[in-house]
């Protein structure tokens, strides 16, 4: 499986509410209607709880620096050749594109990072249930 993580923050204009409220009302769903187009086989969502003390503490354990940034999303392709095929179609071209779009009404992204990488399962999540409001 081959996933594209995007560890994404937001314009600075907007509050983080708006900031997720676009994202899962308005670029889930359409993330959503262009599936098909572009061969994706799961996305999801992941936001930073806002518990500042408990954040606070796993990084003082840990050493590491404060949460950076506003969510991280995963898309899922079957391979890398079925990522890369859906690109060169004249639909998967324009799905990316309406995306590409969308991203840049609340998302900074040139100060967010994305990255192409597999999967290794250690601990592999019993039935694992996507929770979704674009079902």
């Amino acid at each position: 499986m081959l996933k594209l993580i995007m560890c994404v923050i937001r314009l600075p204009h907007l509050t983080r509410e708006d900031f997720d409220r676009h994202w899962v009302e308005q670029h889930a769903p359409l993330v959503h209607s262009h599936q098909e187009a572009l061969g994706i086989r799961a996305y999801v969502q992941t936001v930073p709880l806002p518990i500042p003390p408990l954040e606070a503490a796993a990084g003082t354990v840990r050493g590491a620096l404060p949460v950076a940034f506003d969510g991280c999303a995963e898309l899922w392709w079957d391979s890398l050749e079925a990522h890369l095929a859906s690109r060169k179609t004249e639909a998967g071209q324009r799905a990316l594109q309406a995306l590409i779009d969308d991203e840049k009404r609340f998302v900074d992204l040139s100060r967010s990072q994305l990255w192409y990488g597999y999967e290794r399962t250690i601990i592999a999540p019993p039935d694992y249930v996507l929770q979704s409001p674009c079902r």
